[in-house]
């Protein structure tokens, strides 16, 4: 598979990276990473072949690069026999087998083919069975091939080298992925703490010690999906306490993504979770917002914030989840609401979506229509607004006003926040009720 739009991001992944004990790892947001690491090939013959084992049950083949310090590479082969039982299957043909099927009938001989529906056997009196697929039991391989691999690896023809011999390999890899967590703890109407952790997920089927974490945020383009040789596990999540402050992630621009570094080498253990500290409690101003837009649950309850470095967090943050939470009157948190976010620049606006407020109300109704001809017709709106709470509110009215409408009569001022959106912004005393009400002509 060629991946052009990814070859330049590896090129400079792989210049940028110093050598160190453990594998560079970088991950990406969607199931993809990039391995890099040393291995030592012990070469015993002008031409050897040799074996690379500990590698990903789900690495793209056609992405891994081997470049040994002195020799000269000659084959590269992907060998995983038992990824699959129709695997180990195939291989077994040409070999003595003995085959168990229902109701307890052993049939012993040469494997001579194999597909989805049949097995062919020649038995030792020199007949041919032929057995299905649908009531096998088991296939037992009576003497199993020195030379099949139990375990994926790469398979390396080399020369020109002699004794021990240093070499990079990287891949393409499934079975990695990170996403964001993040965590905003409201301390006061407009003061809040942001924090975030990343949630990074390994399901390789190898272990990463002592690696170079490296997580990118962005979306690289790949020409096809890979096509890995991965044989179905359960994952087996575990959660993992996060990494202490001062293994902190340091980030930056790179290309037209951001790279987030993990300061210090990581473990990542196969079929295991991980949560990881990325950015560290830091203030942020936050503004209410409330946002009616004709739903029968009521009012939404939004939080907007500016990613600058004045206002905070001030860095670039990954998309993922953010978790709102708020202390209660005896001061213990409580949440108060979740939504995702975008990947956000600095000094980029967002607006948090956190749930419905308890103590606004809205009732939207349509009192009248009035038909002016066949593709036009006037109509009158009434929206009733109330505030409960010990405090004056603002609340963004949202009207969809499909088609060439325009506005007859309005009891407040609007704006238009698109072609079919009407925005009124409502102020509402504590504990009082506001009418906004219209009469609008549309056509067709």
């Amino acid at each position: 598979m060629r991946v052009p739009a990814l070859a330049p991001l590896l090129l400079a992944l792989t210049l940028a990276v110093p050598a160190t004990a453990g594998p560079s790892v970088t991950i990406y947001t969607h199931d993809l990473g990039f391995v890099r690491e040393s291995r030592t090939l012990s070469v015993r013959a002008a031409r050897d072949t040799l074996r690379l084992e500990d590698i990903s049950t789900q690495l793209d083949f056609s992405s891994v690069r081997l470049a040994p310090a002195s020799g000269r590479l000659r084959r590269l082969a992907y060998r995983w026999d038992v990824a699959t039982g129709d695997g180990l299957i195939e291989h077994a043909r040409g070999q003595r087998v003995r085959v168990l099927s229902r109701g307890d009938r052993a049939v012993e001989g040469t494997l001579l083919s194999a597909d989805g529906s049949w097995l062919v056997v020649r038995t030792d009196d020199g007949g041919l069975s032929t057995l299905s697929r649908a009531a096998v039991e088991a296939v037992q391989l009576a003497k199993p091939s020195g030379a099949l691999a139990l375990r994926p690896a790469i398979e390396a023809v080399l020369e020109g080298a002699h004794g021990d011999v240093a070499a990079e390999l990287s891949y393409l890899t499934g079975g990695l992925s990170w996403t964001a967590e993040h965590t905003l703890v409201r301390t006061g109407e407009t003061r809040a703490v942001w924090s975030a952790v990343v949630q990074v997920v390994n399901t390789t089927g190898r272990d990463y010690v002592d690696a170079a974490l490296k997580l990118v945020a962005g979306e690289p383009s790949r020409a096809a999906a890979p096509s890995p040789k991965a044989m179905p596990m359960m994952m087996r999540a575990m959660t993992v306490g996060a990494a202490a402050p001062d293994d902190a992630m340091s980030e930056a621009s790179f290309a037209d993504y951001h790279l987030y570094t993990l300061k210090g080498p990581a473990t990542l253990r196969d079929r295991e979770t991980q949560s990881l500290v990325m950015i560290d409690p830091r203030p942020v101003t936050v503004a209410p917002r409330y946002v009616y837009r004709g739903d029968p649950r009521g009012v939404v309850s939004q939080l907007e914030i500016v990613n600058s470095e004045k206002d905070g967090p001030g860095v670039p943050l990954p998309a993922g989840r953010v978790r709102c939470f708020q202390a209660d009157d005896a001061g213990a948190l409580q949440f108060v609401g979740e939504t995702t976010v975008e990947h956000t620049p600095v000094d980029e606006k967002r607006t948090l979506d956190l749930g419905y407020a308890f103590d606004l109300a809205a009732e939207r109704h349509q009192l009248a229509e009035r038909r002016v001809s066949d593709r036009e017709r006037e109509f009158d709106v009434e929206l009733r607004l109330r505030n409960r709470k010990p405090i004056p509110v603002s609340i963004v009215v949202e009207e969809g006003l499909g088609g060439d409408t325009v506005l007859l009569k309005q009891s407040h001022p609007s704006t238009r926040k698109d072609s079919a959106t009407l925005q009124f912004r409502i102020d509402v005393p504590a504990g009082r009720e506001v009418v906004l009400t219209y009469t609008a002509r549309q056509r067709w």
